[in-house]
């Protein structure tokens, strides 16, 4: 749906690539610029658990995002990254990241938002770009509506991912496959942003912990919304739902 390896090819004007030693170890903190992994691998140290004092791990290797979310949000770095091997990085800008991000519509700015609010683990907020902008509004007729009671799965883990929700009343659990929440999402969210990625599975089930209201916008016409935007636009909607995904694995290994 979204091409990964187009979108690279579309943004290589933009890009800077930069090889760094494992000797080095590379300082990625630095927020004014993000970070593509075209080749090597980067461990990143998510927070410690209070109560064991273990920090969960993950592995970044090619392809995957470092300092997207930052970049967009103008925010320090949440996580901590040490280099394991030699690394082939392509860099961009923060500030020309910024420039295309804001000048995008609402929709696709709908799916940042909330992406980079849960990356960061920011409390809920009752509004949603989506709806305070018409979009919800203008484009009804295009969504699907969908009632869930509570303890109702919304979708299954493993299941192909067709669409994406927004939740008009109600509150769901992103839960893993033993059942440990990972987030609780409420009214004006929206979920299920991995339909981005053609159709494969999901890698979280979502439960409804009320009785809820969703609207249903399928892939095709996420496609049709996002695919207006320039290409770094549509590349950082695809590494941001590639960060949360690794945020998602952190906090329930912190929860182990």
């Amino acid at each position: 749906m979204l091409d990964f390896e187009t979108l690279l090819h579309q943004v290589k004007n933009q890009t800077k690539v930069i090889e760094v030693s494992a000797d080095d170890q590379f300082d990625f903190l630095d927020r004014d610029y993000a970070y593509i992994i075209e080749s090597g691998s980067v461990l990143v140290v998510g927070e410690r658990n209070s109560e064991t004092g273990v920090s969960p791990t993950h592995t970044l290797e090619v392809n995957d995002p470092i300092g997207f979310a930052e970049a967009i949000a103008a925010r320090p770095p949440k996580l901590k990254f040490k280099q394991v091997t030699d690394l082939t990085l392509k860099q961009f800008k923060s500030s020309d990241i910024r420039k295309f991000v804001d000048r995008a519509n609402v929709f696709s700015k709908t799916i940042i938002k909330y992406s980079i609010g849960r990356i960061f683990g920011q409390t809920r907020t009752s509004s949603n770009l989506a709806f305070e902008e018409g979009f919800i509004d203008k484009n009804y007729d295009l969504l699907k509506t969908r009632r869930v009671a509570r303890d109702e799965e919304v979708f299954k883990i493993g299941s192909l991912a067709k669409d994406m929700f927004f939740i008009n009343k109600g509150l769901v659990q992103v839960v893993s496959k033993e059942m440990k929440v990972i987030a609780e999402l409420g009214v004006g969210e929206c979920f299920g942003e991995s339909a981005l990625f053609d159709f494969r599975p999901r890698t979280y089930g979502v439960v409804a912990s009320q009785n809820s209201d969703l609207l249903v916008i399928d892939s095709e016409q996420v496609e049709i919304e996002v695919s207006k935007e320039p290409a770094i636009v549509r590349l950082a909607v695809l590494l941001l739902v590639k960060r949360l995904e690794v945020m998602n694995n952190l906090r329930l290994l912190q929860q182990n």
